[in-house]
Parts: structure tokens; sequence; C-alpha cells
């Protein structure tokens, strides 16, 4: 074990076992600020299973338990104090979800928790907000996972309404014809719009901020390709994502994108559900901040006070 590693103190963990991927942080809060000490990806997919069967395969529940036995080590690893995992679109949906949950318990000790999309929602706002002044703006935050869509509105600083969409990327990616994916986004754009207008005027909303894994990927492209900063897109450039990934076999996405064949595929309808997005909102530019869902987990773990996310090299 590295030396420092023996020596941190309250530090905690937090897991998101998503549709897509369980994505994991080690953190620690210092001097106002937390450190993120280590972050794991391990690409399940549980929403494969889910969306189309209706239940978890053993294989998947395997695969996850063995994911959570190796944090289990880095958890010791890293002398984690507490950790807090929750469950999302899939686990929500699978009807086996809880002998998963069982026996993940069994084997480590951490105890899942599903939660429903509108508390997704509210732990997104909470990391959001340490990252982006949302005090004067009127801001729609948008989270497209793989199962789900998480929307939350803001006036001015202030937590308005959320509600969880179920479209996602893992479910979005079996459309590999153009127009049937346009038709597809199209109707939950709709529906989303509606909910929406409910609470804003057009017009009304400045600021668009989005999250998730596939939006930080897009802001990673952006940067890339276009030697830009990647926590913004402009609309034009979106646009100009989702037609040349249509124009991209999934090879050429992974060698020329550098994108793990996990993210190949479902970067093409996160682009054109967030091109959608924007421009049923009439937004210009969305922002794109390096925090998500298992940041909201974090604060949520802490206390009341307002603290950015620093990254430990």
């Amino acid at each position: 074990m590295p030396q420092y590693l023996s020596t941190l103190k309250g530090t905690i963990a937090a897991i998101d076992l998503g549709s897509n991927a369980l994505r994991a942080v080690i953190a620690r809060p210092v001097n106002g600020h937390i450190e993120i000490l280590k972050e794991v990806r391990v690409p399940l997919r549980l929403g494969e299973d889910v969306f189309t069967l209706g239940a978890i395969t053993p294989t998947k529940m395997d695969a996850t338990e063995n994911a959570f036995i190796h944090l289990l080590h880095l958890f010791s690893e890293y002398d984690v104090e507490d950790v807090k995992a929750i469950a999302t679109s899939a686990m929500r949906d699978a009807r086996n979800s809880s002998i998963l949950i069982d026996q993940i318990e069994r084997s480590t000790g951490i105890i899942i928790g599903p939660i429903p999309g509108t508390e997704e929602a509210r732990l997104i706002f909470h990391a959001v907000n340490s990252e982006v002044d949302l005090s004067r703006h009127n801001a729609v935050l948008i989270d497209i996972g793989g199962g789900s869509t998480e929307i939350t509105l803001v006036k001015k600083g202030e937590f308005v309404a959320a509600q969880s969409f179920n479209v996602g990327t893992v479910r979005l990616v079996k459309f590999s014809d153009r127009n049937e994916l346009d038709v597809r986004i199209g109707l939950h754009i709709q529906k989303i719009m509606r909910f929406i207008n409910l609470y804003f005027r057009p017009n009304q909303i400045d600021m668009v901020v989005g999250t998730g894994g596939n939006l930080r990927r897009i802001g990673k492209i952006r940067r890339k390709i276009m030697r830009k900063s990647s926590e913004e897109c402009l609309y034009s450039e979106v646009s100009h994502m989702a037609d040349a990934l249509f124009g991209m076999s999934f090879i050429d996405r992974v060698r020329k994108l550098e994108l793990d064949p996990n993210r190949a595929d479902v970067i093409l309808p996160a682009t054109m559900l967030i091109k959608g997005l924007m421009e049923g909102l009439d937004a210009k530019k969305i922002l794109l901040p390096k925090v998500g869902l298992k940041e909201g987990i974090i604060l949520s773990m802490l206390d009341k006070k307002k603290r950015r996310f620093v990254t430990i090299p």
C-alpha cells in the first residue's frame, strides 16, 4: 500500500450502479473542498438485459458481484470509512434486482439502495450546484444515462422540480436507422418539453447544464477535435458531431475518437438526444461540468456546506 494511503482520514466512497456502467469514486473532505482520490468505471451494461428481458441474467449478476468485490478490496486499500451505493434505471426496472442486491450484500456487506429518478435528479442538482453558479439563472439540468434521462429545473439557484423520463442511450442503441432514431427521440423530447413548459415560459431559460458519462465524452471529443474547452459545447458543434458520428463506423469511433467500445455505440444516441433537447430549448450552448450523480452521492454523505471537487493526480 502506498504510504500516504495509510494516513487518510475521513475517506468515503460512492457507488453509482447505472444501466450502462458501474461508477465509483473515493474521496475525502479537506479544507473546504473534496479531494477525489480514485475513480472507477466498469462497463457492466445491466440495461442490455433489463430493457429487453425485464430481468438481469446470471452472467451479468456474477459480473456485477465481482465488480463490487474488486471495489471492496480497493476501499480497504484506501481506508474507506463509509460507503453509499445507489442504483438507477435498470435496477429500478429489473424484476429480480432484489436477488442481486442480496447477493452483493452477502459477499461484500455493501447495501445497494435503488432510488427513484427524482431523487437521482436532486443528487445531480447538488453536485452541479457545487461547481456552477446557478444563483442568477433559470436553468435546465439534463442528465442522460443508459436507461433514463433526468430533467431538473432551477430558478435563481433554487430547485423547482424534477422528472425522470425512460429514454436513455442503452434503450436507444438498438435503433440504427437515423429516421427511426429521430422519431423515437422526438417523441420523448415532446414529453420532456411539456414538463419544462409547465414551469418556464418561452425564452425564460438562460442556462442549460448537461451531466452523465456520454455528455462528458462529448466535451472530450470537442477538446480533442477542436482544441477547445471540454466543459461546454455549442449547439452548432453538437449538431456537427451528430452528423459526423452517423458517418463513422463503430471501428472508426473507437480508433479516431479514442472511445472505449462500451462508449462507441451509445455516444450516437446520446449526441442525438442532447441535440434535440437543445433545439427544443433554443439553447446555443450547454455547460458540461465534471460532476454528476456519484459526486452528488458524496455530497449527500457530508454536511450541507458548499464544497468544490478537486482531483488528486
